[in-house]
């Protein structure tokens, strides 16, 4: 879990751009691919514990520029110089280079309510770095982040966390820290290929688990997703948010029931010995992976 118990705001931080709808700074600063084609990250909403409450991330990259907007949504953010919000970047996706104590962080965001400034690791500390083609815009409720991936080592696959830290006075050298963290254990994944993370494969589970057998049910659920490394501390499967399957017998397109058309009531007549092919879809955080899946009927 990432704690930000620093402040990497240069002396001379640009101003935070505050005027304007919020759309008319994204085509400024993008040449917009469509609206599915981003990734959707969610957060929690009530556990920032007295700081800025982060909901959600969307990320949209262009594949033909290089630029790439954050839009970080949620109450509260970056109010005050006591109040700000982060967003680290793991250019390379691999956790154990770059900040260690960041999650791999190589690249970060400050916004506080007035200025902002982008730092890069350079392996002990956050120092000022390239900002050309940097746009930083918003209010209390959302901000957008504008970079070129030119400005991110170049990358095309990145980790990211966002956060909020606020620091209040309570007696003394005593202060009441407040956190929120997007996502709450390691960090999200962005492929600019996939237009979301980046799903490396599938882990599948099917009913029976010898394969499909002739005039029986035959059962495909995909019981976890493989994504870059992302310093996560906890077990858990990370786990398609919708999937479906399309079915074949040979030539013939087979209807499929259940959850995503997965249940496929395989033929008794003229299948057994024959390959049952099936195209699995997964979609998760705005990606989409097609996973080709070929078994024998018995």
């Amino acid at each position: 879990m990432s704690k930000h118990f620093r402040l990497p705001r240069p002396v001379a931080a640009p101003a935070l751009k505050r005027a304007g709808p919020v759309a008319a700074v994204l085509v400024a600063a993008l040449v917009l691919v469509p609206a599915a084609s981003s990734g959707n990250y969610g957060d929690a909403a009530g556990d920032s514990f007295g700081a800025g409450d982060i909901t959600a991330v969307t990320v949209a990259g262009d594949k033909g520029s290089g630029q790439i907007v954050f839009r970080i949504t949620g109450s509260n953010i970056a109010s005050s110089d006591k109040n700000m919000l982060f967003l680290d970047i793991d250019s390379d996706a691999n956790p154990l280079t770059g900040n260690l104590t960041d999650d791999g962080a190589d690249f970060s965001f400050y916004v506080d309510d007035n200025s902002y400034g982008f730092a890069r690791w350079d392996g002990s500390n956050w120092t000022a770095t390239s900002n050309a083609t940097v746009r930083v815009s918003g209010g209390t409720s959302q901000i957008l982040i504008s970079v070129n991936r030119s400005e991110l080592g170049n990358t095309a696959d990145f980790n990211f966390v966002a956060s909020t830290l606020s620091l209040s006075a309570l007696s003394g050298d005593v202060a009441q820290v407040g956190l929120d963290l997007a996502p709450d254990d390691g960090s999200f994944n962005y492929s600019l290929e996939a237009d979301g993370p980046q799903i490396n494969s599938v882990d599948v589970k099917t009913t029976p688990s010898a394969g499909p057998k002739a005039g029986k049910r035959f059962v495909i659920v995909p019981i976890a997703l493989k994504l870059p490394p992302d310093a996560r501390t906890t077990a858990a499967a990370v786990l398609p948010e919708s999937y479906s399957c399309t079915a074949k017998l040979g030539a013939k397109k087979l209807a499929g029931r259940g959850t995503g058309g997965c249940t496929i009531a395989v033929p008794r007549k003229k299948a057994r010995g024959k390959r049952l092919t099936v195209a699995l879809t997964v979609n998760y955080q705005g990606a989409t992976k097609v996973v080709p899946l070929t078994f024998k009927v018995n």
